[in-house]
C-alpha cells in the first residue's frame, strides 16, 4: 500500500515536471528579438556588430516588432536606419533587444555615424 502511495506521488510530480518543461520550451520564444541572450521573463540588451573607432555625431534607430510571435512587422535593416539618421557614412553598428514574457518583442539596428 505503502509502495503504491510512493509511486503515485512519483509520477504525479514526473507528469509536473515534464509538463512545466513542456510548456517552457514550447513558449519561450514566442515573441523574441532571436540575438544574443533570451531571457524568459524579461530581455534588455544592447550587441555591437560592427565598429570602426571613428567619432560619431548622429545616430539612426530602425525598428521591427513582434507580438506573441504571431504578428510581427517593422523595417529593422541597416539601410533603414542610415535613412532615419541621415548618415553619409556608418562608423558603428549595434542591435538593441526587449523581450517582455514573450508578448512583446523589439529589435532595434542602431547606426551611428556621420
Amino acid at each position: 500500500m505503502m509502495q503504491k502511495l510512493l509511486l503515485a506521488t512519483f509520477h504525479t510530480w514526473l507528469f509536473r515536471i515534464l509538463c512545466l518543461t513542456t510548456l517552457t520550451v514550447t513558449f519561450q520564444n514566442c515573441a523574441s528579438s532571436g540575438f544574443g541572450t533570451q531571457g524568459l521573463l524579461y530581455e534588455k540588451q544592447r550587441i555591437s556588430l560592427m565598429e570602426t573607432g571613428s567619432f560619431a555625431t548622429k545616430e539612426g534607430f530602425s525598428c521591427a516588432k513582434s507580438y506573441l510571435g504571431l504578428i510581427s512587422f517593422g523595417d529593422a535593416s541597416v539601410e533603414e536606419a542610415q535613412k532615419q539618421g541621415n548618415l553619409k557614412e556608418i562608423t558603428s553598428i549595434e542591435l538593441e533587444t526587449y523581450n517582455f514574457l514573450g508578448i512583446y518583442a523589439k529589435l532595434c539596428t542602431v547606426t551611428k555615424g556621420n
